[in-house]
């Protein structure tokens, strides 16, 4: 079994374990939310559109993709500096020769903000309190906050770049509008598109249909982009038989080995790992 048929397995099994029955959202949390008159999304969500960022505008690699795109597709209309599209360009040539760095692929660190809006595998589970938004991904356990509380973001003395940023939000009507922050530098996606730890992420969140949420996204970065990078996004909810407010955490696997020897870390990629001494 190759190793994206491996974790494509593992990923259904997590998903399987996810979906199964569990408690449903508490009383307390939805009389919460009817108190503040706030839109119900309690429960669980599924990315709907692929794996990378924009998917109306992209070049898919040929070839049947077993686990996200295939290796050397890519975004088509991000307004990139010339010498950041020059450098994307060269890593999506990279990988349609099979030269793919991807940190989270190789199991080394999460999807983080924004990349968990456009591709992190498997369902969302969203909690909705007055004074908070949560999104819960599957993938990593990675959890998002969104404070609706009335704070700002922290002062520069206090603000910290993080894997997922500072999120903070306020409601008009039933649209959750999110502005979020101090996000590491990474890339967008399996292709490879990259963003730098200036960006700066605003969203409008709705429902547009009883069982669609959408996010509508704005995307602004300094230091790589030309103008504001506008992208859409939508959720599909799952059936009520299906709505369970449990998420497992589905945790990467087989990736790289880290091992400790003498107070220093070394890590040892798979394939590479020395056959044992006779």
């Amino acid at each position: 079994m190759g190793r994206g048929a491996g974790i494509l397995c593992l990923l259904s099994a997590a998903v399987a374990a996810a979906l199964a029955f569990a408690p449903a959202v508490s009383a307390p949390a939805k009389a919460a939310v009817a108190a503040r008159k706030l839109p119900d999304w309690n429960g669980l969500w599924e990315l709907t559109g692929g794996a990378l960022f924009d998917p109306e505008h992209v070049k898919m690699a040929p070839g049947a993709a077993i686990f996200g795109p295939n290796e050397g597709s890519y975004l088509t209309d991000v307004p990139y500096k010339p010498e950041y599209q020059k450098q994307y360009d060269e890593t999506v040539a990279k990988a349609a020769k099979g030269l793919v760095a991807d940190p989270v692929a190789n199991c080394m660190r999460p999807h983080g903000m924004p990349r968990e809006l456009g591709g992190a595998p498997g369902p969302v589970q969203v909690i909705v309190t007055p004074k908070l938004t949560m999104f819960i991904w599957n993938y990593f356990n990675a959890a998002r906050r969104i404070y609706t509380d009335g704070r700002p973001h922290p002062d520069e003395d206090h603000l910290y770049a993080s894997s997922m940023g500072h999120s903070i939000g306020h409601w008009e009507g039933d649209t959750l509008v999110v502005d979020t922050v101090a996000m590491m530098a990474g890339d967008y996606d399996r292709s490879g598109a990259p963003h730098s730890d200036q960006i700066h992420l605003k969203e409008r969140i709705r429902l547009v249909k009883p069982k669609v949420l959408e996010d509508q996204i704005t995307i602004e970065d300094p230091v790589m982009l030309t103008r504001p990078w506008k992208i859409t996004r939508r959720y599909g909810k799952y059936s009520d038989a299906f709505d369970r407010s449990f998420i497992m955490g589905q945790y990467c696997e087989g990736g790289a080995d880290v091992t400790y020897v003498n107070g220093g870390q070394s890590i040892v990629l798979p394939g590479e790992r020395l056959a044992p001494k006779p």
